[in-house]
């Protein structure tokens, strides 16, 4: 029989404690999201003229959604581990097979595409001096991405059994809302920062150190507020039951 897991205390802040102290994930996010910028960044530059430069978009497109996944599915293992207190210790894994994981993925896309949809709509159907203000787009946002679609999205990627339980226990903790809502405003803006100086067209090489580093620092408190939501959103889908190291994920 498997040795129960110790849990780790579910106090207020325990999301934030975790998300800033977890140097395993800072590294693998920042390293990571830099990746997948750029990658991005070449995609956009590759075009779709002519079928080659199609086929080559497509295929980047898909390693781009690949690696947006396993950055994400990482930082959500990592802070389930730290909080069950299993790391390092000899555990049997669940594997799952393609048909048990596949439908579930496909019905995440569908939802994020389907949301991002509606935001769209939603947002070109408001009065014209909601659209020129920011913050019909961040609550849309928060309110479609973080508080709707990543509980459903996170506990995909955790395998969690019952997908739409997990969803709606997150659903129903005003400490996810809160929470996540208070770290999407100031990661937003910090987002924002950085859109304005890629969409800019300078380079690195021509910007001042002081511009560098207030690049550095905006970039370091998006990630940190990603990572935050990530650490809510992991906590917030768990069951309260303590789980057999047995009961883990692939």
């Amino acid at each position: 029989m498997s040795p129960t897991p110790q849990i780790f205390q579910r106090g207020a802040l325990s999301p934030v404690s975790r998300a800033l102290q977890s140097g395993r994930v800072w590294a693998i996010q920042g390293v990571g999201t830099i990746l997948w910028l750029a990658l991005a960044r070449t995609c956009l530059l590759i075009g779709t003229d002519g079928a080659w430069r199609l086929a080559a978009s497509i295929v980047l497109a898909i390693f781009l959604s690949y690696l947006a996944a396993f950055l994400q599915r990482t930082a959500l293992r990592v802070y389930r581990h730290e909080r069950l207190a299993v790391w390092g210790s000899r555990r049997k894994v669940r594997r799952r097979e393609i048909l048990d994981w596949l439908p579930d993925a496909a019905l995440v896309f569908a939802l994020l595409i389907a949301l991002a949809g509606l935001d769209a709509v939603i947002q070109q159907a408001l009065p014209i001096p909601l659209r020129q203000n920011e913050w019909p787009g961040i609550i849309l946002g928060w309110l479609f991405f973080v508080l709707f679609w990543l509980p459903i999205a996170g506990a995909a990627l955790l395998g969690e059994r019952g997908m739409w339980r997990a969803a709606v226990r997150a659903w129903g903790s005003p400490r996810y809302w809160l929470g996540t809502l208070v770290s999407f405003v100031a990661g937003n803006f910090a987002v924002r920062k950085l859109a304005r100086w890629a969409l800019s067209g300078s380079g690195l090489a021509r910007q001042s150190p002081g511009k560098l580093a207030q690049l550095a620092l905006g970039y370091a408190i998006a990630l940190g507020a990603w990572l935050v939501i990530l650490a809510f959103a992991e906590e917030s889908i768990s069951s309260v039951q303590p789980r057999s190291l047995d009961d883990t994920w692939d």
